[in-house]
């Protein structure tokens, strides 16, 4: 279990070294080095992780399955880059590893993609430790994927660079089909100022919905919903998001000012409420549950920006940052250690103890 505090305490120590300035973030060549190294040892810690994650068996098995058949098989055996990216893996004999190192890689990426556009990156990457890159990015690789490449859309959009959002999107889609979940936000957000891409967009996620998504609700629904297969700690998850969600909505003319993606982020608070309400009268909370993994980077986006929702005065910085910090670890003590299902996470194996 240390290396996964090690994980957290590296953004935290830097977070209290680099307290946010008042202009936007700029990265100092220190800064820069430090985020490269904490993206290496991520991308390391999931990739050469054996049996952890509570996926781990079924993507493996996919991985076995996709090494001895073609590549047109590894396209329609389940969604088409995540079964590329099995096929050439097996090409090159880098196994499941390999796999899981990609993803993980995307992941982390995303998130630092997407934190760097804060005014306080660093406590915006130590929030995302405990849930999106343990949980999520060592337990569900598909989605994990997914998520990073759509932060990295966020990121691209609050450059104005909307045609490069849309191709980062459809490649989240490539690896998890349900990513299509955000694409609503995306247009919604496009239609101020690109109205024509916005109704291009409109009409590839609909389409994305009737080719790609509608032909596996049967399988989705059978395992989830007809068996009315409970996730537990659904609630406790989605309420994490929707707690993050009404701060942002609460203070939305202080949250992020400049940041061209703000509608998004907007947009992504006002979706989890939905999911809230769903979750309270579906049979079903994993099938929420799963969907709203890609809500989830609500939380990073408000401890970013927590200066500017509770602008405290600067005598009170230390000990909100610290108290900040103490609500990450919090979350990555229950998630951990008095989770139910933290068995397949702890304690931490790697493939190089069996080397």
């Amino acid at each position: 279990m240390l290396i996964y505090w090690i994980l957290l305490a590296f953004p935290a120590t830097m977070a209290l070294a680099y307290p946010a300035a008042m202009e936007r973030y700029r990265a100092s060549a220190a800064q820069g080095l430090a985020i490269i190294s904490f993206i290496i040892f991520y991308t390391m810690l999931a990739a050469l992780r054996f049996e952890i994650g509570g996926d781990w068996g079924n993507y493996e098995a996919k991985y076995l399955d996709i090494k001895t058949d073609s590549i047109g098989y590894a396209l329609t055996s389940t969604d088409p880059l995540y079964g590329l990216l099995n096929w050439l893996s097996a090409m090159v004999g880098g196994g499941v590893y390999l796999v899981n190192g990609v993803c993980a890689l995307l992941l982390i990426y995303g998130v630092v993609r997407v934190a760097l556009r804060f005014r306080d990156p660093w406590l915006a990457i130590t929030m995302a430790v405990p849930y999106l890159l343990i949980v999520v990015g060592m337990g569900y690789v598909r989605q994990g994927a997914a998520i990073g490449l759509i932060l990295v859309a966020i990121a691209s959009f609050d450059q104005s660079r909307p045609w490069r959002t849309s191709i980062f999107l459809a490649l989240a889609m490539g690896f998890h089909s349900t990513a299509i979940v955000v694409f609503p936000m995306f247009a919604y957000a496009l239609s101020t100022r690109h109205r024509a891409l916005s109704v291009i967009f409109t009409a590839l996620g609909a389409a994305a919905y009737i080719f790609v998504l509608a032909p596996r609700l049967s399988g989705f629904e059978a395992g989830y919903l007809d068996a009315d297969y409970d996730s537990e700690g659904a609630f406790v998850r989605v309420l994490m998001n929707v707690l993050a969600s009404a701060m942002v909505l609460l203070r939305w003319r202080y949250f992020a000012p400049g940041n061209k993606a703000r509608s998004v982020w907007i947009s992504i608070g006002l979706a989890n409420f939905v999911a809230f309400a769903i979750l309270l009268v579906t049979p079903s909370s994993t099938a929420v549950d799963r969907l709203a993994l890609f809500l989830a980077p609500i939380q990073v986006a408000m401890f970013g920006e927590f200066r500017n929702l509770v602008p405290l005065p600067g005598k009170f910085a230390v000990l909100l940052r610290l108290l900040l910090i103490a609500v990450a670890v919090a979350v990555q003590v229950v998630w951990l250690i008095y989770a139910s299902h933290a068995e397949y996470w702890v304690p931490y194996q790697s493939v190089l103890q069996f080397l």
